[in-house]
């Protein structure tokens, strides 16, 4: 659980002196309550066909470039770029092109004109690479204790390990979660995947509250840089915020970031911006 806990080490030590960033205990316990009262929001499988080698393959290549589709400023898309569209175009490949996945995943990117680009291409070579035997061992391990293949994640797939609070390894596996049911021992132990939206959607709610220079800054959709103090903290506090309502509510932390993701467009404020393969 080295990996695991490390992400809650990391946010505590951000979180216990923060300058930026700051977490309301009242709000956390009221929104719980909202959540609670509200009820689970299932979140929609993505990855369609119903094999799961197919599916596995899907989430991981989806879960390597899942990340920083805004450009310029958070309503700003490229092309209509998102989430949704990547998993449209990762899905058609398998669905169609079997073995030369890579090649259309990547010139479908291209044609669109994702943001980081080469970062995606890059992320996307290293899942072909690698993919097939930590696929083979997700298939056959998938009812045995969860850990290993998460620690097994980070340790073959570089892309996934750079990232300090392991936004998309943790999304990997909530998505097999959800999408198959696989490790449900694993959605009591991760951390949530802190990323654009998540953060946003808790200071909506009032459970992180940004100091006066990173408002504005955020408000004026200006760039804060990765690995900053700035970033580290809502991150940070996101993890923790998310891990107090996991405590709450008795939920997992699929279902706690679900609940907060699909209401995203809720939120009156933009959400940070950080140039970033990391969510």
């Amino acid at each position: 659980m080295e990996l695991i806990n490390g992400v809650f080490e990391l946010s505590e030590k951000f979180m216990l002196n923060p300058k930026h960033v700051k977490l309301n205990e009242d709000f956390i316990r009221t929104t719980a309550d909202v959540m609670i009262e509200a009820g689970i929001k299932p979140f929609p499988p993505e990855s369609k066909g119903k094999d799961e080698m197919v599916i596995c393959w899907q989430e991981l290549v989806a879960s390597s470039i899942n990340y920083c589709y805004w450009y310029g400023t958070s309503h700003i898309r490229p092309n209509n770029s998102s989430s949704t569209l990547m998993y449209n175009i990762v899905n058609e490949a398998f669905d169609t092109y079997d073995i030369y996945w890579p090649w259309y995943v990547k010139t479908k990117l291209a044609g669109y004109r994702f943001p980081l680009l080469e970062d995606r291409v890059r992320h996307i070579e290293e899942v072909y690479q690698n993919g097939a035997p930590y696929i083979k061992a997700l298939l056959e391990l998938k009812d045995k204790e969860f850990y290993p293949l998460f620690n097994d994640l980070v340790l073959v797939f570089p892309g996934f390990a750079s990232d300090m609070f392991l936004k998309r390894a943790s999304l990997f596996f909530l998505q097999l979660y959800r999408t198959l049911g696989w490790f449900e021992e694993g959605m009591k132990l991760l951390p949530v995947p802190a990323d654009y939206q998540v953060p946003n959607m808790l200071r909506h709610y009032g459970c992180i509250e940004y100091d006066q220079v990173l408002a504005k800054v955020v408000l004026e959709n200006q760039l804060i840089a990765k690995h900053s103090q700035m970033e580290c903290e809502i991150r940070a506090a996101t993890v923790l915020a998310c891990k107090k309502l996991q405590e709450l509510t008795g939920w997992n932390i699929s279902e706690i970031d679900a609940w907060l993701w699909l209401r995203r467009k809720e939120a009156t404020l933009p959400f940070h911006l950080t140039i970033t393969t990391d969510y």
